[in-house]
């Protein structure tokens, strides 16, 4: 009797305008929440810095297990690694907190668990990351080199970014194991013959120009190469590459942990 005099009054126009929003709302304001609460703090305001849900990150083990033929529990053994790295953490956090507006960050790594966790199964010679900013993805990579080069598989980490400012992590050891490259991203590959084993983009985010480094660094790929692509949530530019070249192509998207953004994602071409 209940539910058919609802199924009745839900046909009234303002009655079901009003159920229709109490259907989409629970969905929008932990976020709006969220999202006024970072408002009055002192963070970026872009590349956003949050941990993953415990579900998201046992997602992500599995991805980087099949494309690096490891089991998942290894994949996620590498993912607590790097999240308990406090040599790494602390040398982030010591470098950042010189910025006022960055006090209130948590500099935590997000969807780079995965950049660390595919150098440590693939144990790459070469890793390229088009676009540094402040290196947070730069140094996880180099840091997973670090370990890979402990068990016997040393490594490079070669950057590239147009903004001579960027990189303002890779200092002290880290400049052992990775350096940067100055100036436009394409041009920087272009002036390399390497073998690369790992690339990373993370530059220009239009997909013409993520579309042209995928191209230019094609003839170098090692057998057996990934390419990683961050901005593989908002364009299909990996996932055509992949398609043309006849290789696999997989998308992993974060579920970011308390935090307004809805999260980015790992695009994965093998």
């Amino acid at each position: 009797m209940v539910k058919r005099i609802l199924r009745k009054l839900v046909k009234i126009w303002p009655i079901r305008v009003m159920y229709r929003i109490t259907l989409f709302a629970p969905y929008l304001s932990p976020q709006l929440f969220r999202g006024i609460v970072w408002s009055f703090k002192h963070t970026e305001t872009s590349n956003f810095y949050y941990d993953l849900t415990d579900r998201n990150r046992r997602e992500l083990a599995h991805l980087v297990a099949l494309v690096s033929k490891i089991s998942p529990t290894e994949a996620l053994s590498y993912i607590d690694e790097v999240r308990a790295d406090s040599q790494l953490f602390s040398h982030i956090r010591s470098t950042l907190s010189k910025d006022k507006s960055m006090r209130d960050s948590s500099m935590l790594l997000g969807r780079r668990i995965g950049w660390y966790a595919f150098v440590r199964a693939l144990k790459p010679k070469l890793v390229i990351e088009t676009g540094v900013h402040q290196g947070i993805g730069a140094v996880t990579i180099i840091r997973a080199l670090e370990k890979n080069s402990e068990e016997g598989f040393p490594g490079k980490y070669l950057g590239t970014d147009i903004d001579p400012q960027a990189g303002v992590l890779i200092t002290g050891k880290f400049i052992e194991t990775g350096r940067v490259l100055f100036g436009d991203s394409i041009t920087s590959l272009r002036s390399s013959s390497d073998e690369i084993d790992l690339f990373v983009n993370d530059s220009d985010h239009s997909a013409e120009y993520e579309a042209e480094e995928y191209e230019v660094i094609h003839a170098r790929l090692s057998k057996g190469a990934v390419i990683l692509g961050d901005n593989s949530h908002a364009t299909s530019s990996l996932l055509e590459y992949s398609t043309k070249h006849h290789r696999n192509f997989l998308l992993f998207r974060e579920d970011p942990k308390d935090h307004w953004y809805p999260g980015a994602g790992i695009g994965v071409s093998f």
